[in-house]
């Protein structure tokens, strides 16, 4: 279990959510769903909602949103995973100041709204749907290269850690490289990126504008993470190790994405490091599993095959 609450963080994502209130009685997701709902009455477990849940719920109509919504806020203590600039830049300032990880550094605590009028849910769908033109707009370039080399399984195998570590190594030199240009310049100015017909800020001058802004980095704090980059890149920033290493395998695969796919990424970047059981689709699972991050960061990850809902509800009788 996390040293960081006392109850166990069970992470549900969509699919689980949408598998549970669908379940009929004598069903294994049926049974798990009244096992949460149990655990949580006896204060031994939470299910922290997340900003992902508010995009994708809201890709339902407004009685599914609310349903949706409403069992996951029951089970959630008012918890909501942040966003992965605030949880990134967050890490990043503890880190370099030797702060503790605390539930506040991931979570938000009562500090979001429930889809429980249309005028939320209308504004959630709305920003569900921006984003699906901007994840749209990105992949368009990377999915035609991705489709003239895609991978055969030999090449996956032969070359696969090479390539996830050949794109990781690069985003660590842009950060660096970034960060450097900082204190040349004695300041920074946030960049767009232009991605099909959608500019959006760059991402590392968004975490850089972050802990410029709100943790108040120093100049002797900008050289302490040019040495923490340099010398042990991003392994120590959960968000970003986890992230850059599922977007390198996804690559080495040769794999085409699409907005789907980027928010597993987000929810698996923002939330696994936090959770100490989570829950994803089987094909997330294996990459989960393929990258050995449940032994990393000590989490155990199910899916929704017979073998591993079977093995999840076990896990949660023996909680009671």
């Amino acid at each position: 279990m996390s040293n960081l609450q006392k109850k166990i963080c069970i992470y549900l994502d969509q699919y689980a959510v949408s598998e549970m209130l669908d379940s009929k009685e004598g069903e294994l997701w049926f049974e798990i769903k009244e096992l949460l709902q149990i655990l949580h009455q006896q204060n031994k477990i939470f299910c922290p909602a997340s900003i992902e849940h508010y995009f994708e719920t809201s890709a339902k109509d407004f009685e599914a949103s609310n349903e949706h919504d409403t069992f996951l806020r029951l089970l959630s203590d008012g918890y909501c995973i942040k966003p992965e600039l605030f949880i990134t830049s967050q890490l990043i300032s503890s880190r370099i100041r030797n702060n503790k990880i605390t539930l506040n550094t991931y979570m938000y605590h009562n500090n979001t709204k429930p889809i429980d009028n249309k005028y939320v849910h209308t504004h959630f769908k709305e920003k569900n749907e921006n984003f699906k033109e901007i994840i749209t707009g990105s992949l368009t370039e990377v999915n035609e290269l991705r489709g003239l080399f895609k991978n055969d399984a030999k090449t996956v195998s032969q070359y696969k850690d090479l390539l996830i570590n050949l794109g990781r190594q690069k985003e660590i030199q842009n950060f660096i490289g970034r960060l450097k240009e900082l204190r040349k310049e004695k300041g920074i100015t946030i960049r767009g990126d232009n991605l099909g017909t959608v500019q959006v800020p760059n991402w590392i001058d968004l975490i850089i504008h972050q802990l410029l802004g709100k943790h108040k980095f120093t100049d002797k704090e900008v050289v302490l993470l040019i040495s923490e980059f340099e010398k042990y890149g991003f392994s120590n920033i959960p968000t970003l190790d986890i992230r850059f290493f599922l977007t390198g395998l996804i690559t080495s695969y040769g794999k085409k994405e699409d907005k789907n796919d980027q928010i597993d990424i987000m929810r698996i970047s923002n939330g696994f490091s936090i959770s100490d059981i989570f829950l994803t689709d089987k094909k997330r699972k294996h990459e989960i599993n393929e990258l050995g991050l449940p032994k990393k960061y000590n989490t155990k990850v199910y899916s929704g095959t017979q073998n591993d809902l079977e093995c999840l509800r076990n896990e949660l009788k023996s909680l009671e």
